[in-house]
């Protein structure tokens, strides 16, 4: 999404469909990228339970006015919408990042 959105390369976000690896710009480093569900059922092996995923960054990355983010009452009213969306269906899977969160029960 944010190289369709942001940078505006589409051809670069089709191939991005078909690959698991990035690079990040500020470090200049190779990512191996994994989605929620991967990682859901690597705890899920490693004993854990009650996962919950969240997104982060639901909205933020693809407004491309920087400058406007800077403003308190439209920061205020971005980061009210963020919190809004941050577990529910389909945002969750289109936020730029994730998080997860999970119990492991003690045997």
């Amino acid at each position: 999404m944010t190289v369709a959105v942001r940078e505006m390369d589409l051809t670069a976000a089709v191939a991005a469909l078909d690959t698991d690896q990035a690079r990040t710009r500020m470090f200049d480093s190779a990512l191996t990228l994994h989605t929620a569900e991967e990682i859901t059922r690597h705890l899920g092996d490693l004993g854990c339970q009650d996962v919950h995923h969240y997104g982060i960054r639901n909205v933020c990355d693809y407004i491309t006015d920087d400058a406007r983010k800077h403003d308190p009452a439209f920061y205020n009213d971005l980061e009210r919408l963020e919190l809004a969306l941050t577990a529910r269906h389909p945002y969750m899977h289109t936020a730029r990042l994730f998080q997860l969160t999970a119990r492991k029960h003690e045997k």
